[in-house]
C-alpha cells in the first residue's frame, strides 16, 4: 500500500515537472509593455491572427505567421530560432498556441503578449 503510494506521488510529480518545464520558455507581457518594447525596436514581434485580421491593421513590421494555417510551421521554419520573438494574436490565446509550436521547433526566447492586439489598440 505504502509502494503505490509513493509511486502515485512521484508519478504526480513527474507530470507536474514536464506541464513546467513545458512552458518555461515562454515568458508573457502585457499589451502596453508589448507596446513599449515596440517602440524601442529592440524586438522581433509576430503576428499569428488571419490575413482578414491583419488587413484592419497589425504592428509596423511584425511578420505575419497564421497560426491557424496548415503552413504556420513552413512559415516560421526560416527564421532564426535563437533570436527573440515577441508573439501576439487578437487576445492572446492563439498566439499562446503558436509560441507552444515554436518551443517544439527549437526556438528557445518566445514572448507572448497577453491581451494581444486588442489590449493594443
Amino acid at each position: 500500500m505504502v509502494t503505490y503510494i509513493l509511486l502515485a506521488s512521484g508519478a504526480i510529480l513527474l507530470i507536474y515537472r514536464m506541464i513546467k518545464n513545458r512552458n518555461s520558455n515562454i515568458k508573457k507581457i502585457t499589451a502596453a509593455e508589448a507596446l513599449a518594447v515596440h517602440a524601442s525596436n529592440e524586438s522581433t514581434f509576430i503576428d499569428v491572427r488571419t490575413p482578414s485580421e491583419i488587413a484592419k491593421g497589425k504592428l509596423d513590421g511584425a511578420i505575419e505567421a497564421n497560426v491557424t494555417s496548415i503552413m504556420f510551421k513552413k512559415d516560421i521554419a526560416s527564421l532564426d530560432k535563437s533570436k527573440p520573438y515577441i508573439v501576439y494574436c487578437l487576445s492572446g490565446m492563439r498566439s499562446a498556441k503558436a509560441c507552444k509550436i515554436m518551443k517544439k521547433q527549437g526556438f528557445t526566447d518566445l514572448t507572448n503578449v497577453s491581451g494581444g492586439y486588442m489590449g493594443m489598440k
